[in-house]
């Protein structure tokens, strides 16, 4: 079973945040040397390794463990999910115990920060009236459904024990002679791993974010993740010369924004501010960088106007440049997705369909996929076996100054927009059996 298919209950507050500061958070092979010495390899470390590595891509043992928890209650699915998770973070932190100076000490030290290497810490003993609430069908995002969010009962001692231990591990890590690109990741996992812990607080509440309490739910947001903002700005101070920052700092505002759209433009403007004083020919890398990009967002955010055409500008995968003003005069399908999402790749064969039997009339397709560059292979292996030959773009490369994921506020997959042949958005959901009715009203074809 795919490692997605891992807590589903979680996944369900978590999915926002399973990009989260992207190198910490995937599950991508990196090189296993680091600063240590690996002149000897030591085979049980190697035989432990490939256990904790295994991990990653296993949910249950065995295929009746997984049809059970499928059909599980809410409280037992969490139970279960408690046993797996504890018993990675206890191999995990036996290795790193047991060999500190192994060749895969770095990578498991990024396991044990990993969201599936974090438990709930759900106490043992529950009483029997809150067991019966606890275990009632809900339905989801409904005042009650927060309500029993809030009810579970955490273990804040293991909870602490185990924060302490990861403050520990990265503060030791820190120290050493490791590379500062090293030493710089792990930082960042940590706030990862403290920005899901106050993620999951934060879902918790029930917030009427329209009406008569939107200003109120402004200000709470502000001052909840403006700790996050200081210790990124922070981070920008101490690794300025590291260009990778800049990725991290697009990485962060863009996972607050999602919650607080109203957060993005006042936390490029700080980013801004921080990189303006010195931007001369020998100022830091990563100030250059993040300077680049906070002018960039700080300019698409204005621009965003959903009345007039929609403006994108990029070099997809295939090398060719798509920019919408030259699309003008043709009905443009806009496919924002993820290899992470099921339906969108299912989807894509009835797309391609579409796309082939009416581009001769006009109808073009452009997908932007919601990964990195280290996911371009598997973005490349979906479409080939899905035949979808239209261009698709790495929204969270690298390189990408502007992410249209974050830009737009796309909060859930599959999002499909359809523009008319003036580009303006005529529809926020144009898939399945709606989308060759469209298709045909806006090409004028049915006239």
């Amino acid at each position: 079973m795919n490692i997605m298919k891992l807590k589903v209950y979680k996944i369900a507050l978590l999915l926002q945040v399973s990009l989260l500061f992207i190198a910490c958070s995937e599950n991508n092979k990196t090189d296993t040397t680091n600063q240590r010495d690996i002149t000897e390899i030591n085979p049980q470390a190697e035989k432990d390794f490939k256990q904790i590595d295994s991990l990653k891509a296993l949910f249950c043992d065995y295929p009746e463990e997984c049809e059970r928890y499928e059909k599980s209650s809410f409280l037992e699915k969490i139970r279960f999910e408690e046993r797996v998770v504890k018993n990675r973070v206890r191999l995990a932190q036996n290795f790193l115990e047991s060999y500190p100076e192994d060749r895969h000490y770095f990578e498991v030290l990024k396991f044990f920060f990993n969201m599936y290497f974090e438990p709930r810490f759900l106490k043992e003993k529950i009483p029997d009236s809150l067991t019966v609430f606890l275990e009632k069908e809900i339905p989801y995002s409904t005042p009650i459904y927060f309500e029993r969010l809030r009810s579970l009962p955490i273990d804040k001692d293991a909870q602490n024990k185990w924060l302490k231990k990861g403050n520990e591990l990265a503060d030791e890590f820190i120290q050493s002679d490791a590379p500062q690109e090293r030493k710089l990741l792990i930082e960042i996992c940590l706030i990862a791993r403290d920005f899901r812990q106050a993620f999951e607080l934060y879902n918790g509440l029930y917030k009427q974010k329209e009406g008569k309490e939107a200003g109120y739910w402004e200000q709470f947001d502000k001052h909840y993740w403006e700790p996050f903002r200081l210790r990124q700005m922070d981070l920008v101070r101490r690794y300025a010369d590291l260009p990778i920052i800049a990725t991290y700092v697009q990485q962060l505002i863009a996972l607050v924004s999602k919650k607080s759209p109203s957060l993005a433009q006042p936390y490029w403007e700080s980013f801004l501010q921080m990189t303006s004083s010195d931007q001369s020919l020998d100022s830091p890398l990563g100030y250059k960088k993040i300077n680049q990009m906070a002018r960039a967002n700080l300019a698409a955010l204005k621009s965003i106007d959903y009345s007039k055409p929609l403006e994108m500008e990029f070099t997809a995968i295939d090398g060719s440049v798509i920019d919408l003003r030259k699309m003008r005069g043709k009905v443009v399908l806009v496919d924002f997705w993820s290899i992470r999402c099921p339906p969108c790749i299912r989807e894509m064969p009835h797309v391609q369909e579409m796309y082939e039997k009416y581009q001769q009339h006009g109808f073009e397709v452009i997908g932007l996929a919601a990964d990195n560059d280290k996911s371009k292979g598997r973005v490349l292996e979906i479409t080939k076996k899905q035949g979808a030959t239209w261009p698709q773009y790495l929204d969270k490369g690298k390189n990408v100054t502007v992410s249209y994921h974050s830009l737009y506020n796309i909060n859930s997959y599959p999002t499909v927009w359809l523009l008319n042949k003036d580009g303006i958005i005529v529809d926020k959901n144009a898939r399945g059996a709606r989308l060759e009715p469209l298709i045909r009203k806006y090409l004028e074809l049915d006239k």
